[in-house]
């Protein structure tokens, strides 16, 4: 089985354009949750994407956003 750690599951348009648009990041997939049948970006959770969730969680903090992904 695999270790999802080393993966991230990305359920936000924003945070997906972000890590794609802005940060140039490459996602593995695109898929539909089974149950929800929400989509989903799924991206392999290296330094790059570490750094990059990090940075988007302190802009949202900036603007007064809440930390939903």
């Amino acid at each position: 089985m695999a270790n999802m750690d080393k993966y991230f599951f990305c359920y936000s348009t924003n945070l997906h354009e972000f890590l794609r648009y802005e940060k140039g990041i490459k996602f593995i997939c695109t898929a539909f949750h089974d149950k929800t049948g929400k989509r989903f970006w799924l991206f392999e959770r290296d330094e790059q994407v570490v750094n990059a969730l990090k940075e988007y969680n302190e802009r949202g903090k900036e603007l007064g956003l809440h930390d939903r992904d």
